[in-house]
């Protein structure tokens, strides 16, 4: 009885030992297989590079138009993009930004800022602005989205 037990015992580790020898030596050898006639290869997505986040400081206050009383809208915008050399770019022509931000801005009007679908056209329409720029003046864009963090309107 004790003899079978160590046998038992012992084709159990050999099978183990066998099972984990094969994984291991597959693992270490294994290459795509090439895509056989009229598949497409499925090729591996590259990563996206993490976000990063820029605060265009101070908040943009502006003047609606068309208002019977004085109107304010007050908008804090973060820029975020997935390149390594945008944020410096975006400092170095930030006074420009800012200044065709403010003209885009001061052109709307209660209306145009009434429904989350219109904020979020004006949101498209900043960031063409603010690529506008970078391709003028360094010759590419680079801000993948903008996000208004406050929207006020007084």
């Amino acid at each position: 009885m004790k003899s079978k037990i160590i046998l038992i015992v012992g084709v159990l580790v050999l099978l183990l030992a066998a099972v984990g020898g094969t994984w291991w030596f597959m693992k270490s050898t294994a290459r795509p297989m090439p895509a056989a006639d009229g598949e497409a290869a499925v090729v591996a997505a590259p990563a996206l590079k993490a976000p990063e986040y820029y605060s265009l400081s101070p908040s943009f206050v502006v003047n609606l138009q068309n208002e019977r009383s004085m109107r304010f809208l007050m908008i804090e915008i973060e820029l975020m993009s997935r390149r390594d050399d945008t944020f410096s770019r975006v400092e170095q022509y930030e006074p420009r930004i800012r200044n065709d931000l403010l003209l885009f801005l001061s052109k709307l009007d209660r209306e145009a800022i009434a429904t989350v679908e219109q904020r979020q056209k004006i949101q498209e329409e900043a960031m063409a602005v603010i690529n506008d720029v970078l391709k003028t003046e360094s010759g590419k864009g680079g801000i993948d989205a903008v996000y208004f963090t406050k929207f006020v309107v007084q």
